[in-house]
């Protein structure tokens, strides 16, 4: 049996119990839901080196001179598992959207992962992976072989008991929005909703040989779409059906995919490092549009939602209208952008239609590139009863103003806490201007983004701190101040539409989450 420290669980009881002295209600009588993390990317990615579970935590090996120069110059990537679901548990996470990528050809490069250079000790130090052979070798990798292998692995240890405080606690995932429900009810068991992070996991990698616009490609593309909705068995000859409903999938990722352009994530040492200009801002591509309408069909298998970060801006709008057709046919789907920052304007205004680059934000509090969401975005979300995870993404979330105004004060002081607080919820509260109306509310949720490669708040960099995250964010809302130069005291209270503190905590750490799940994952009623 894992002998288990006792010290998290006192520090919740202890903020349980100053939570109940300050409120009518305890921060910790309901499970957070986060809706995008990465707890299996480090042990499933390490497998052929090292046997990690999912539930323990994980070191960065940071050995060798490359590795070293690399940590002095991102110091603030975390170099130990965010959201092991021990974590998770510890910070009283019970549901969480976990979302499965295959590792991109393209974050291997070889200016970052020289073999002569201790390649492989850079790539474990940087993302967590340790690697025995570096698959950038390749000329072209096989994807979904390796997305199939990360599902297996998450499915294999389903219902094993881990011990905790000397209690067995297990995960599950979810089949259907009843089976969803039975888990959320057991407070034993961690609740997991499988989703995927980029088209480019259902395909192969493109970067020496282009073969996306040959109907070879794409009849092999659309039969791995129909593998993940169950239509057919994971591989090819056997019966392995994948019962467990995928719930959604980003069309894009970091590079290109052949399916469509993406918006620009990379800095411009990241883009020298990497690359990852290809297709940037460009639009979906026809079998782009072709594996869209497949993954939202429901007359042959499972749905599939799509997940809009990440999309190019042209990308999106496409799919909104398209998802205008559908209503007009009596079908709402839900639009879901899992770990997202906020623009704070229109696609329309200046700022957000300049060209993405470093000078873009220099007079911003929030972050204007294009990745960002716009006003339309979010009231087409709304508009479809879907869900907005603001990611936890220091940087991302904020432009240079809130940076300046952050690096004025000491790390770890409470001045420094107090900004953070007002970061995120700077996003919150644009999301929330944006519709304007009370059921603004119903559509936030947490989308931290853990063990994604992020720059974390020193204070919420992990699963764990989500009882201090929840803490501080309801002292701001029972005490609203100004939110920069973006909100006025008496706006940000005009915003709140007259809920309580409790009423929006509830709603953002826990309940918007978990009822998107259940509106949009199958019925067992619905097959019988």
């Amino acid at each position: 049996m894992k002998k288990v420290s006792f010290l998290p669980f006192f520090l919740l009881l202890g903020l349980s119990l100053s939570a109940q002295k300050a409120t009518s209600f305890s921060l910790l009588d309901f499970p957070y839901t986060d809706v995008h993390l990465h707890s299996a990317l480090k042990p499933f990615n390490s497998l052929d080196v090292c046997s990690y579970s999912i539930w323990e935590p994980i070191n960065h090996n940071c050995e060798g001179k490359l590795s070293k120069l690399f940590v002095s110059s991102s110091k603030e990537v975390p170099r130990y598992s965010q959201c092991h679901f021990e974590g998770l548990m510890q910070g009283n996470v019970g549901l969480g959207f976990l979302s499965l990528t295959p590792l991109e050809k393209g974050m291997m490069h070889v200016r970052l992962l020289n073999e002569k250079k201790k390649g492989k000790g850079t790539m474990a130090c940087v993302s967590g992976v340790e690697l025995e052979d570096m698959p950038c070798r390749k000329a072209q990798i096989n994807y979904y072989e390796d997305l199939r292998a990360n599902i297996e692995y998450v499915l294999a240890a389903e219902g094993q008991n881990y011990y905790m405080n000397a209690m067995p606690k297990q995960y599950e995932v979810a089949k259907s929005r009843e089976h969803l429900q039975e888990l959320l009810a057991d407070e034993h068991k961690l609740a997991i909703v499988l989703n995927i992070e980029g088209g480019h996991s259902l395909g192969l990698s493109l970067e020496e040989n282009d073969i996306s616009q040959t109907e070879e490609y794409a009849q092999f593309y659309l039969k791995n779409v129909d593998r993940m909705k169950g239509v057919l068995p994971l591989t090819e000859g056997k019966e392995d059906y994948l019962e467990q409903p995928i719930l959604s999938m980003n069309i894009n990722h970091f590079f290109w995919n052949g399916l469509s352009g993406h918006a620009r994530t990379f800095s411009g040492l990241q883009t020298f490092v990497f690359g990852g200009k290809k297709g940037v801002g460009e639009g979906l591509t026809p079998l782009g549009k072709k594996v869209i309408k497949k993954m939202l069909d429901q007359e042959n298998g499972r749905r599939i939602l799509v997940d809009v970060k990440h999309m190019s801006l042209d990308a999106r709008l496409w799919y909104y209208s398209y998802l205008e057709e559908l209503r007009a046919q009596g079908d709402t789907v839900g639009i879901i952008s899992s770990h997202s920052t906020v623009a704070g304007c229109s696609i329309h205004d200046k700022a957000f239609k300049r060209k993405d680059n470093k000078a873009k934000n220099k007079h911003a509090y929030l972050n204007r590139w294009t990745i960002s969401l716009a006003d339309e975005d979010i009231r087409q979300i709304h508009q479809s009863k879907g869900i907005v995870g603001i990611m936890l993404d220091k940087y991302r979330l904020m432009g240079n103003k809130a940076k300046k105004a952050v690096e004025q004060t000491v790390e770890g002081s409470a001045q420094r806490r107090k900004l953070y607080v007002q970061v995120i919820m700077a996003n919150v509260f644009a999301t929330v201007k944006a519709v304007n109306e009370p059921s603004a509310w119903d559509i936030l949720a947490l989308g931290s983004d853990f063990d994604g490669m992020i720059a974390p708040f020193e204070c919420y960099a992990s699963s764990a701190d989500m009882p201090l995250l929840a803490q501080d964010l309801y002292a701001f809302l029972q005490e609203p101040e100004a939110i920069f130069d973006l909100f006025t005291k008496e706006e940000v209270e005009a915003l709140m539409f007259d809920l309580s503190p409790e009423e929006i905590i509830r709603k953002f750490m826990y309940e918007n989450g978990r009822n998107f799940a259940l509106r949009n994952l199958p019925s067992y009623l619905s097959e019988g």
